[in-house]
């Protein structure tokens, strides 16, 4: 059993955030990871991947991303900005540790690791909203003679030049990998989807609209929902003939309730509208060569990409403490700890029309105080 005051799982953005703020209260937390190395995550994802917040709402606390990188950072740029701020505030991270569970012990609280067991005062869950890639369990999934793969195993569109794809969700991930295929010169692109998302655009007339969404963020989630309904009925019109009928949820019930991506367009939707992407029923099977839909047609792709989504992996690290909702996410408000679990704190879970790291800076900060007066 080892001793800490304050102990973060996960040193990703929201873990770093977090013992960035702590190092400037003058506590020095361990964050433990199981990667070997900061930022692999990010390192894994597809090349071309874009931050769909602008660099100046997307900094981590005490550090702002540099300006070289541009209005919409690359996957590589958070790479190196987040390597860059744990050098710069001296965190102390011990790489290849993994938390597995974590238990209340008197007064403190102990996290089993992959190490052995470590005390704390305070514990921060950071593991975040994506630790596991989900593919869903279709009917006939194990023979399925094409090619299946999660888009998380998603790099670059080179290798599917002349085949023919289907990507599964018409959301963040499956819209822009989408894209990419079709410029690429896929052979065909089809999406399927279930429910539609809502659609906004990075920038509307050269403006980031995230800019905009930050008054609007602070007020009930049905106002947000107005707002950016009325706006994607501006600037898109109806895409009903396309395929792509109207969400019946807004973007912050989308993000905020319901914690589902939203459609952020930076070319798909010119690409539905001039029929070089297809929309298609959501899948319900898959039969040998064939992909089930589920208005009963059926597709012989050469590649299934699912864009569906992720699981946490909070049940299994603190299921049995009751400090969860019924969906799996942290049933505290942000920067808080659990009424029943004082002194566990948890970030990275939340996100609205605003994004994540906004969320992540403005929690951290939240958690570092609150943890400060603990330990005081």
């Amino acid at each position: 059993m080892r001793d800490e005051q304050v102990v973060v799982a996960g040193a990703g953005a929201a873990g770093l955030a977090v013992a960035g703020a702590l190092r400037r209260r003058g506590i020095d937390a361990l964050l433990v990871e199981r990667e070997s190395e900061i930022g692999l995550p990010w390192e894994r994802r597809y090349e071309s991947l874009r931050l769909n917040t602008p660099r100046g709402l997307s900094y981590l606390p005490g550090y702002r991303i540099p300006r070289r990188y541009g209005r919409w950072p690359g996957r590589l740029h958070m790479v190196e900005y987040l390597r860059e701020y744990a050098q710069r505030f001296g965190l102390r991270i011990e790489f290849g540790t993994e938390a597995r569970r974590v238990e209340r012990r008197g007064g403190d609280w102990s996290v089993d690791t992959s190490r052995g067991e470590i005390r704390a005062a305070c514990v921060v869950i950071t593991t975040g909203h994506d630790a596991t890639p989900v593919i869903p369990p279709w009917p006939g999934r194990s023979g399925f003679s094409g090619e299946l793969l999660h888009s998380a195993a998603y790099r670059e569109p080179s290798r599917f030049r002349g085949r023919s794809v289907l990507v599964v969700s018409a959301a963040n991930s499956g819209s822009e990998i989408a894209f990419e295929l079709s410029r690429a010169g896929a052979a065909s692109v089809q999406v399927a989807m279930r429910t539609p998302p809502p659609i906004a655009p990075r920038e509307y007339m050269g403006f980031p609209l995230m800019y905009s969404a930050l008054p609007i963020n602070r007020l009930p989630d049905w106002v947000g929902d107005l707002a950016t309904g009325s706006l994607q009925r501006l600037i898109y019109g109806d895409l009903r003939a396309h395929g792509l009928p109207r969400s019946p949820y807004g973007i912050q019930t989308q993000t905020r309730r319901r914690h589902q991506s939203v459609l952020i367009d930076a070319g798909f939707v010119d690409l539905l509208r001039t029929g070089e992407i297809e929309i298609v029923a959501g899948v319900d099977a898959l039969d040998g060569a064939e992909v089930v839909l589920a208005d009963g047609a059926r597709l012989e792709p050469d590649v299934v990409i699912a864009a569906t989504g992720f699981e946490t992996n909070l049940p299994e690290l603190l299921g049995h403490l009751g400090v969860l909702d019924k969906r799996g996410y942290p049933d505290v408000p942000q920067g808080a700890a659990h009424p029943t679990a004082p002194g566990l704190f948890f970030s990275g879970y939340w996100a609205s029309m605003v994004g994540q790291l906004l969320h992540m800076r403005r929690d951290a900060r939240t958690i570092a105080r609150r943890i400060a007066q603990r330990l005081a």
